[in-house]
């Protein structure tokens, strides 16, 4: 039985959690202890609680995007986090420390720089994060997704993919060869209110031509009434539609979809192309181009088309999905194109780098 111990630093959203809980799990596997560390309170601290893991919880905030009075509180923030993660990881006797992006994960990386841990960085997006790169001094190595990140991280770097958890790709295809089609829509952890108001009005367009569609669409916690306003408003007749804040099974829901209209965050587009789905991707304008990129590199497989910021409106989407849904295989070519993309051992090569820089220090 192994004894090394892993801490885990980050969160803020689903994209810095997910892959992070795919390599704890592999981890937990190996025999490693693992433990996290994010915020005192927020999305990541519910979802690593449930997932069994020890949390660890310190104040942080943001930086980038903030004016100077705030970025110098930020940075004191941030700075007295880092010296009290230095302590908590000696006291935890953690052997290294995996930085999961975001400036949730400022503190832990750099209390392991302070405290002489190895570090190393997982990085999935096709341009990396802010922290990340200026993390990356202290960095051991990183796990990256995309060949053209490593030039932008001060540290060696690795090709491992997107961890993903298993049930996307074990999850079997159950499309209906005849019946409705089927779009999966997410807006990611706090839902997208772009996408709640642009799918059903473009669904009432097509109504008429397309015949019975079934869609799931997940909204968001603070956005549920809004969505379901906007498909009451449509008067959708022959679409099925049920609207939900989370979905708990997302891996089903993708094995049962024809097409996935999504954001493009860097763990969403990893599960699309695991699920092997056809998508339509309509990225997040902000997060430093990172949505737009991840968006592009799906499309240059033909498995995706893009809906850029600057023309997202009903009358693009409706003409994107009138080419689509009138073209079952195509749907399914496009979804073999994505699955060519997923790395099913993500998750196992992410371990391995945490235990070279253990086997280092």
């Amino acid at each position: 039985m192994a004894n090394e111990h892993a801490l885990l630093a980050g969160g803020g959203s689903g994209g810095h959690v997910f892959p992070a809980l795919a390599v704890a799990d592999e981890l937990l596997r190996r025999g490693w202890q693992v433990s996290w560390m994010g915020r005192m309170s927020g999305m990541e601290r519910q979802l690593v609680e449930a997932h069994g893991l020890p949390y660890h919880g310190l104040p942080a905030k943001a930086v980038v995007g903030r004016g100077p009075l705030q970025k110098a509180i930020a940075l004191g923030t941030l700075g007295s986090s880092a010296w009290r993660a230095r302590q908590m990881i000696g006291d935890l006797a953690a052997d290294v420390v995996l930085g999961t992006g975001g400036y949730v994960s400022v503190p832990g990386v750099l209390g392991a720089a302070l405290s002489g841990r190895p570090i190393v960085l997982l990085e999935p997006n096709a341009a990396a994060g802010s922290a990340n790169r200026w993390l990356s001094r202290w960095a051991l190595s990183a796990a990256i997704a995309h060949e053209e990140v490593g030039s932008q991280l001060r540290c060696a770097s690795r090709i491992t993919g997107v961890p993903v958890r298993r049930a996307f790709f074990e999850t079997g295809d159950v499309r209906s060869e005849s019946g409705a089609l089927r779009l999966l829509v997410l807006g990611g952890s706090q839902g997208a209110r772009q996408l709640n108001e642009l799918v059903p009005a473009a669904l009432a367009q097509l109504e008429g031509k397309l015949g019975g569609i079934e869609v799931v669409h997940q909204v968001g916690r603070k956005l549920l009434e809004e969505a379901e306003a906007s498909y009451r408003a449509s008067g959708l007749a022959e679409v099925d539609a049920r609207v939900v804040t989370f979905l708990r099974d997302v891996a089903g829901e993708m094995a049962a979809a024809d097409l996935v209209i999504s954001r493009a965050g860097a763990i969403t587009v990893a599960e699309i192309c695991a699920a092997g789905r056809a998508a339509m991707l309509v990225p997040l304008a902000l997060a430093g181009g990172h949505q737009v990129a991840n968006a592009r590199r799906l499309e240059s497989t033909g498995g995706a088309v893009v809906l850029p910021p600057e023309s997202a409106n009903v009358d693009s989407m409706t003409r994107l999905l009138d080419s689509l849904l009138d073209d079952r295989q195509r749907l399914r070519s496009m979804g073999e194109a994505l699955h060519e993309l997923a790395w099913p051992r993500a998750a196992e090569s992410v371990a391995d780098l945490l235990h070279e820089a253990r086997e280092a220090a």
